[in-house]
């Protein structure tokens, strides 16, 4: 082990040598073409504007593009925003957040939700309106691209046809084969978007295609294996010829037509900077700006989803406690295909008059074609094909301007179709505060009241190893959650609340149930850093509680602590040295069930009381980031079983390490 992680060391070293040799340029090494003044030219900055899209497109929410050191070293979809998960361990597998609170999907097909993490969505994509092209190229890969290879490679272009008109181009592939037998994924991503932003016209239109594809392994055979001395390829599991394919397309549109007037102004404020670490360009100078006061908006959006599951076992494996079909039967295929139009209304809030706010409202239709096995499969295997629709009502109040108060209240009822009945009502208020010299502060509430109707398919499933056909109510459920931010001082801290009527979950079969028992969960959490000069500490804790821990099962207590100390090097070399850290208490997490990819309750065995520790090293030269890792150490050091999974170890101790670069020309 020394050896190898010596010979990374090296390897870090003969690859940055050249950049700290080369990476200033001394007079004498100049030409005399260079040395020379040449005549001033007229240079272009960079600028570019993001933002994302929502509440069928009436919104749109601005962000800051992410060109910093501090989590590029987070690449993993699963972990970029979560403290601790339930996992299957390789990169493209399942996985299910443990925090309870996180646990919201915008996935419409039901048995993808464990994969959302890694793919694209409407409502992920950013949108950009660039001066000068932008590119980013992003690539990784573990430590040996021949034996238990895992890399990825993602691709971003963007670029202006006119000030109005933007492109965009977006290409995600990764590609694992696992530490541990028949665990290969593949994961191919890509989106071509574009959006059109004049005074009265607005259009955002594109699609997105994912295709995802794991091989099924089970699972080890026996966990008492993990901890010897065995390589993991000598581990046996429990299945060598399952596979899962799920392949999706999304074709979307939003346009907006706004009545309003232009008005002269002295100043336009200036342009927001390109990245956290650059600064904004000068004001513009005295012009007329479009002020809004009505708009009207339409959005489609057609996806459609297929699953394959295929079971080429040995008829002696009987990893699958049931088959429906026979032996014979070796593919299960499902079907999911969705239309949806919403029309919508806007009144746009004043922001000169403090009592002024903004109005919505809007009406939308769904329809859904579910195509599955039935109940009992006829010789020619024809599936079984149901169709619903639905209508719903909604609309909106907000204000979004002003240091005093900032609020958002929303409701969207189903009034016809297969949902009817179903209510969702939510808002958000936002009180700005200024509170030790840090002008961003503010306290914010949310809260939401939903009464839902459960997803087709927790009611009615049939295929070769599973099936089920329930007659369930519809969940209903409070939640309020209160959070207290202070950007300078870089912490957040809040307490979340959800009280739940009729949940629905996935019992220790694997099968939807529900009880009617109320449940109430609670949390309270903590983001925090810290800094001493050039040593950095941020802690991310959690603490959860369920009144029953019968139908839900979390951690108490979930910790992310990552320290690290920043330096420079040859005054162009940002410089991270540190260390990760992921815990949680033993808990019994949930199980993975391999034919529906769906994960549901056991009471066998305990995960968790393992310190999950990366090394790593980050840098950044100009507009180009590094890192290098060393992940999960403590399995070289550690005497303790590595699941966060029931029979789904974690990685063993591996190096990886990433490069991304960033062209604004």
């Amino acid at each position: 082990m020394r050896k190898q992680i010596n010979k990374y060391l090296l390897f870090i070293i003969i690859a940055f040598l050249p950049v700290l040799v080369f990476s200033q340029r001394p007079s004498e090494f100049m030409n005399e073409e260079e040395s020379q003044p040449s005549k001033p030219q007229k240079e272009i900055k960079p600028e570019i504007k993001l933002w994302q899209l929502s509440g069928y497109g009436a919104f749109q929410d601005s962000s800051k593009l992410d060109t910093m050191l501090k989590d590029f070293r987070l690449y993993h979809p699963v972990y970029k925003n979560s403290i601790t998960a339930t996992y299957l361990g390789n990169y493209g597998l399942p996985y299910l957040d443990n925090n309870f609170f996180e646990r919201k999907t915008d996935i419409d097909f039901f048995f993808l939700r464990t994969r959302e993490a890694y793919l694209l969505t409407p409502s992920k994509l950013k949108y950009y309106n660039t001066r000068t092209p932008y590119t980013v190229l992003d690539y990784s890969q573990s430590e040996n691209k021949s034996r238990k290879s895992e890399a990825r490679f993602n691709v971003l272009h963007t670029q202006n046809v006119n000030p109005y008109l933007n492109l965009t181009f977006r290409y995600d592939q990764a590609r694992s084969d696992g530490q541990y037998n028949y665990q290969d994924s593949k994961n191919n991503l890509v989106s071509l978007y574009s959006n059109y932003n004049k005074d009265e016209l607005k259009i955002h239109a594109g699609f997105i295609a994912n295709s995802i594809q794991n091989s099924e392994n089970g699972g080890l055979e026996a966990d008492s294996l993990l901890l010897g001395d065995r390589e993991t390829e000598y581990l046996n599991v429990n299945l060598n010829s399952t596979r899962s394919k799920f392949t999706n397309t999304y074709f979307f549109a939003t346009g907006e037509y706004r009545f309003g007037r232009h008005i002269k102004v002295d100043t336009i404020p200036p342009p927001e900077p390109v990245s956290e670490d650059e600064e904004g360009g000068a004001p513009v100078p005295p012009s007329e700006i479009f002020k809004p006061i009505v708009g009207l908006m339409y959005s489609v959006e057609y996806q459609r989803h297929y699953k394959q599951f295929t079971d080429e076992e040995d008829t002696t494996n009987t990893f699958f406690p049931n088959t429906y079909f026979g032996d014979d039967y070796v593919k299960d295929s499902i079907r999911f295909n969705k239309i949806s139009n919403v029309f919508q209304i806007k009144q746009y809030e004043n922001p000169d008059r403090k009592t002024s706010f903004g109005k919505r409202a809007f009406i939308g239709q769904e329809f859904v074609k579910v195509t599955h096995p039935g109940p009992i499969p006829d010789v020619y295997n024809r599936p079984q094909v149901s169709k619903y629709s639905n209508v719903y009502l909604g609309g909106g109040i907000f204000r979004q301007t002003g240091d005093f108060w900032q609020w958002n209240a929303e409701g969207k009822f189903y009034v016809v179709g297969r949902n009817i009945g179903q209510t969702e009502i939510s808002g958000i208020i936002s009180k700005p505060l200024r509170l030790f010299n840090d002008s961003l502060a503010a306290f914010k509430v949310r809260g939401a009241i939903e009464n839902t109707v459960p997803d087709y398919f927790q009611e009615e499933f049939y295929s070769n190893h599973s099936k089920w056909n329930n007659d369930l109510d519809m969940e209903q459920s409070m939640t309020i959650e209160g959070s207290f931010e202070m950007p300078k001082h870089r912490l957040e801290f809040g307490a979340n609340y959800a009280l739940i009527n009729n949940y629905i979950y996935n019992d220790t079969l694997g099968v939807p149930a529900q009880t009617n028992e109320e449940l109430l969960v609670i949390a309270a959490y903590i983001d925090k850093d810290f800094s001493v000069r050039n040593l950095h500490l941020r802690t991310r804790l959690l603490y959860q509680k369920v009144s029953n821990e019968k139908y839900i099962h979390l951690p108490d207590f979930s910790a992310f602590v990552s320290a690290y100390y920043q330096f420079v090097i040859s005054k162009v070399l940002y410089t991270q040295l540190g260390v990760d850290t992921r815990y949680y208490t033993s808990f019994y997490s949930d199980a993975y069930e391999p034919s529906t990819g769906l994960f549901y309750l056991q009471n066998e065995k305990k995960t968790g009381n393992f310190p999950y520790i990366d090394a790593y090293a980050t840098l950044r030269l100009k507009r180009t980031r590094f890192f290098f890792k060393m992940i999960n150490i403590g399995t070289s050091f550690i005497e303790r079983e590595y699941f966060t999974t029931p029979h789904y170890p974690m990685n063993r101790m591996t190096f990886r390490f990433g490069v991304a670069w960033s062209f604004y020309d």
